[in-house]
This record gives C-alpha cells, structure tokens and sequence, in this order.
C-alpha cells in the first residue's frame, strides 16, 4: 500500500504541466546568442487568446517569508511575499516549434530564458493574466508590471516571480479580546479578466505541502513564520467564484494565516503588577480608622503610581476607538484604587461618630471591595470571552501562552 501511494504521488508530480524552475530541464548544448533576443522580438501576443475554448490556466504559489508589523488601528499587516504565476500560452509553442526548441508536453520542458521586466520585457510582447494583490493598500510596483523575472519554457510554460513587501488590509480585525485575542490574515489574489479567459488555480502539490508544513519547497529558509508576539498557524488557502455587476465570472485566490497573540507579556508586565498595587490600596482598611493621614496616603500613592505605570505601558496597548477588555481592566483598576480612597475618608467620619477604631465601612470593605472586584473582572472575562476563559486566567492554565 505505502509503495502504491508513493508510484501515485511521483505520477502526478512528474506529469504535472507546471513544475518549479528546479524540475525542469537546462539545455545540454549552449542556446545560440541571440536566441532570447530574437525570441522576444518575435513575440506579439498582449492579448488573452480570445479564440480559445478554454481559459489559460494560471498556478499560484505563493508563500511569505515575513510579516513586520500588525497596526490594529489601521487593520493592516506588512508582509515580505514571494509569489510565482505559472501558466501556458499555447501560441508561444509556435514561435519556439519554429526555432526548434518546442518539447512535447510529456517531456520536462527546457529551462531557455530570463527577462528582467524593468528592462528588457514589456507587457505589450506576451500575454499577462493582471493578477494582483486585491487587498492591498500601498501602492505596487507598476515599474515592473509585478514581477521580477519573467522565464519562458520549451513547453510554452512562462513562469512570473516576484518578492516583494506590500501592506495589506484586512477588514475583520477584532481586538476587543485584546491581549487574548485572535486573528486571521489574509492575502488576497484576483485577476482583472474573467474566468472564462485566467482561471486562478493552486500550484500542487507544493501549496498543499505549504499548508501542511508551514515551508515553502520555492525559497525562503526551511522555517515556518513566525510573527514577534503572536502564535502562527499553519497556512491555509482556498480559490473562490463570484459574478460582477456585468454578468461575467470572475475567480480569487486566498491565503489565510490564523494567529494567536501571546499572552504572557501582558500577563506578568501589566494585569499583575495592577492587581498587586491595587491590593496594596485596599489594604489600608486593616489599618485603625484614626490614622487617616497614612490611609489617605497609601491610596494616594497607589493611585498615583497606577497613573504612572499606565503612561508607561501606554505604547504597548492598541489606540482604537472602541473598548477592548484591558481597557476595561485598567479602567476598573483606576476606579477601585480612587474609591479606596473616597472609602477612607467616609470610614473616618463614621469613626468619629461610632467613636470605634475600626468603623463599619472597614469591616465590609475589607472583603466586599477585593470580591466585587474579581466579580467584575469575572463578568468582563465572560462577556469579552466565555467562562471557561475566566476560569482560565484564574487558574493560569488556559490564557498564560
């Protein structure tokens, strides 16, 4: 059976009509000098083959080496991209049977030439599918029609490559779980002719391979992506079909990566230190309520140094114009620590009255104010998350990754 499935996976490899460069064949005797030259002068095909029964067929490998840096308030992520289009133009068969370098499509075709876009190639000699990058918001680079080398195969196979770093938009980013929070990047692809003229396709098996491994067999250093600060999924990929206004079928190509942000940072450098001075504050009501200068004091130091620690901590939170559950947190956090203080003078003035040292006030907000505390945090988690998250922060056995 293993022997069976490995006869069926080589098959399908071998007899593919698309192959990365290193599949391919070179020429075992040297092209003539002008060969790429006069080949490209003999090319005249800017237009898709309108009198084709069936569209070109475009492969779409692509993988990213990078992704720099996620903004929350714009929705955007920079990625470094390596993108190769592979497909067929049936009419360069003609020219390249005329030189007498044309193979036949059961053969590894033959590695001929390389054009350099921003130089020597033009968009108005061969045929080019228009695919881009439809979630883009930089501006691409035009200069080179979107790619960096163009190759052109025995078999009538062109193959477009580029690297490059564009910043993309993702409309669904949520950050309200923030700094628990997932998201999902995507990069979308499309093309400006209709379906029925580049059908987008995945270049297999080596998209599979990348959706499976993380690593791309084209390029990049054998390391899955990694993202400073976030948790990375394997990548996944589907192509999708939808209808314009005009009546025409058109098709997309999407590459996803679900991320995962990694909490313990924000655990241990902002939620505990928090709750640490917080407590300190609401310690002040196990102090004799005659002592009101030391209560007012340590509350006010309190407040103070959570005023200061959050200026500090600042740069590390997201600006968006809605809440997000730090927040939330921090907004709670500020209003437990100035109540304690509002608390202590209301505690002395009952003092005064009951002539006791430790007034009524005392005695409840020792325990109520740390209990409504957690209870709200616990109502936070639940209403941002679920209860099984709650529970996970108080356990540290669910959020702490």
């Amino acid at each position: 059976m293993r022997l069976l499935l490995f006869f069926i996976f080589f098959f399908n490899l071998f007899i593919s009509n698309s192959y990365p460069i290193n599949y391919y064949k070179y020429p075992q005797k040297d092209l003539p000098a002008n060969f790429c030259k006069n080949l490209y002068d003999e090319l005249n095909y800017p237009h898709p083959n309108y009198g084709s029964e069936d569209p070109i067929e475009v492969r779409i490998d692509i993988h990213v080496d990078r992704i720099f840096e996620i903004k929350a308030d714009k929705n955007t992520f920079k990625a470094q991209v390596n993108l190769w289009l592979t497909w067929k133009d049936p009419r360069l068969k003609a020219i390249l049977k005329k030189y007498g370098y044309l193979t036949d499509d059961t053969k590894k075709p033959l590695y001929l030439c390389s054009y350099n876009p921003t130089m020597e190639f033009s968009n108005f000699k061969l045929f080019d599918p228009a695919i881009e990058f439809f979630n883009r918001v930089d501006k691409p680079p035009i200069e080179n029609f979107m790619a960096d080398w163009v190759d052109v195969f025995s078999d009538g196979t062109v193959d477009k490559r580029l690297k490059d770093q564009p910043i993309f938009h993702v409309n669904d980013f949520n950050f309200k779980k923030f700094p628990f929070d997932k998201q999902t990047l995507f990069i979308e692809l499309w093309s400006e002719y209709p379906s029925f003229l580049v059908d987008l396709i995945p270049n297999e098996p080596y998209m599979t391979e990348y959706s499976q491994t993380g690593i791309s067999e084209k390029g990049g250093d054998g390391v899955p992506l990694s993202i400073d600060g976030w948790s990375v999924g394997n990548p996944r990929y589907e192509t999708y079909s939808y209808v314009e206004n005009d009546g025409s079928p058109y098709k997309g190509f999407y590459l996803y990566f679900d991320i995962s942000r990694l909490t313990s940072y924000y655990v241990y450098k902002i939620i505990l230190p928090i709750i640490f001075i917080l407590s300190i504050s609401w310690s002040v009501f196990w102090v004799r309520g005659s002592q009101l200068e030391a209560k007012v004091n340590v509350t006010i130091v309190c407040l103070l140094s959570l005023i200061a620690y959050n200026f500090i901590i600042d740069e590390d939170l997201p600006k968006l114009p809605y809440l997000t559950f730090m927040d939330c947190f921090i907004l709670i956090s500020y209003f437990y620590t100035g109540i304690a203080t509002i608390l202590c003078v209301y505690s002395f003035l009952r003092k005064l009255r009951s002539g006791k040292d430790l007034s009524v006030v005392d005695r409840y907000a020792q325990f109520l104010g740390p209990l409504s505390y957690f209870a709200i945090l616990l109502i936070l988690l639940t209403y941002f998350y679920n209860l099984e998250a709650a529970k996970g922060l108080f356990l540290g056995s669910k959020l702490l990754n």
